[in-house]
């Protein structure tokens, strides 16, 4: 009667671990940007720069990445809606049909 369909609505557990992997990623390439220009022969005003520019690409980054989780938080969000809006309506009908058969099995007893 009610089906949990998970292949249309999915789970989500593909997207939290694509979330985990980006922030896996951008923590390992801030480490690593951090990591050569602090053992890169330099002068002190180029590596002040070069360190604005990868603090800037950083946030950048992380700004994109909490965009995307954000539209996917939103789009499960929307799902998750409307599987609640889904289940109403089969719950309103089955009782319209449960009651339908009801009162049409109380009109065909006969009476005392």
């Amino acid at each position: 009667m009610f089906r949990s369909d998970s292949a249309s609505y999915g789970d989500g557990t593909a997207q939290a671990g694509m979330g985990g992997f980006m922030v896996g990623l951008l923590c390992g390439a801030a480490v690593g940007a951090a990591l050569g220009v602090l053992f890169a022969p330099q002068s002190g005003a180029e590596l002040r720069s070069q360190l604005a520019d990868s603090a800037d690409k950083l946030r950048q980054r992380a700004g994109d990445t909490y965009d995307q989780a954000s539209r996917t938080v939103n789009d499960l969000v929307d799902k998750g809606r409307d599987a609640v809006r889904q289940g109403k309506e089969k719950l309103d009908e089955a009782r319209t049909a449960f009651n339908e058969g009801y009162e049409g099995g109380m009109q065909q007893q006969p009476r005392m």
